[in-house]
C-alpha cells in the first residue's frame, strides 16, 4: 500500500531545495552502539547541554513508510542545520522524519504496523538523551545531557540508534532519517508535510479504531478522496466489520 506518495515527493523537494544552498549534510552512522540509559534518563535543566524542539519553538516529528525501495535510501542520515557538538548551551528548533521501506503492507495489517512502528520512538533508551513526544500533534521535545555531549553524542549516534531500532522489525527493509535544526521556518516547512501525513493517519484511526464509515460526517473525507489506498482500506475494514458484526 502506498499512502504517502505525495509526502515522500515533498520531502525530496525540500531536500533538493536545501541542497542548492549547500545546507544538507550527510552523516556517517555511528559504528559503536551508544550505552543504554536503563530507564534513568531524566535530564534537569541545569544538566542540559542541548535542547531540541522546546514547546515554545518549532518542532515536528513524523513517520512515513512505503513499499517502494526507491523511496528510501537505507542507512542514510541527513542533517539540515547545526549538529549537537557545535550547539552546546543552545535550544534548537527540531524536525525529525523517519522514512521506512517495508514489505507486505495490507489493508488488514497497515494500521497495527503503524502503531508498532510509532511505539518504537517511545522505547528509545539512550544514556543522556531524554525525549518527550506528543504524537497527535507530531511534536518531539528532547534534551541531551552535558555528560552525553562530552562523551560524543551527536545526530550520527541518534540517527544510527533509530535506524537499528526500526530494522529489527522483520517487515522493514530500509530506514532513512532526516533531522532539521537550522531554523524555525525550515522546521515549520517540514511540519507542514507532517500535517498532511497526520491526516492520513487520522483517517486510518477513524476507520480502524472508531469503526466509523460515515463519509458524509467524516472530517477526513477529502483525504480519502485523494489517497486511493485509504479507500481500499476502508472497504476492507468495513466488510470485515459487517461480517463480524
Amino acid at each position: 500500500m502506498e499512502l504517502f506518495e505525495t509526502q515522500f515527493g515533498a520531502i525530496r523537494h525540500f531536500l533538493s531545495r536545501e541542497k542548492n544552498t549547500e545546507a544538507v549534510k550527510t552523516l556517517r552512522k555511528a559504528v559503536r552502539p551508544w550505552p543504554a540509559g536503563l530507564g534513568r534518563n531524566l535530564i534537569l535543566s541545569q544538566d542540559t547541554a542541548v535542547e531540541l524542539g522546546n514547546p515554545k519553538g518549532a518542532s515536528g516529528s513524523f513517520l512515513l513508510w512505503s513499499e517502494r525501495t526507491t523511496d528510501v535510501q537505507d542507512g542514510r542520515i541527513r542533517l539540515v542545520g547545526p549538529d549537537l557538538p557545535e550547539s552546546a548551551g543552545r535550544s534548537l528548533p527540531f524536525g525529525k522524519v523517519v522514512m521506512i521501506a517495508g514489505c507486505g503492507f495490507t489493508a488488514d495489517n497497515t494500521y497495527p504496523r503503524y502503531r508498532e512502528m510509532e511505539g518504537l520512538r517511545y522505547a528509545m533508551d539512550l544514556k543522556g538523551y531524554m525525549m518527550r513526544a506528543v504524537s497527535q500533534y507530531q511534536r518531539e521535545w528532547s534534551r541531551v545531557s552535558r555528560d552525553a555531549l562530552d562523551a560524543g553524542f551527536s545526530f550520527s549516534v541518534l540517527g544510527g540508534a533509530i535506524i537499528d531500532q526500526y530494522r529489527r522489525l522483520e517487515y522493514i527493509t530500509a530506514v532513512e532519517i532526516l533531522f532539521v535544526t537550522d531554523s524555525c521556518e525550515k522546521v515549520s516547512a517540514l511540519q507542514a508535510i507532517g500535517d498532511q501525513a497526520g491526516r492520513i493517519i487520522g483517517a486510518m484511526n477513524k476507520m480502524s479504531v472508531e469503526m466509523s464509515f460515515d463519509c458524509d460526517s467524516c472530517e477526513y473525507v477529502d483525504v480519502c478522496g485523494d489517497v486511493a489506498d485509504l479507500r481500499s482500506m476502508r472497504k476492507t475494514i468495513r466488510k470485515t466489520a459487517e461480517v463480524h458484526g
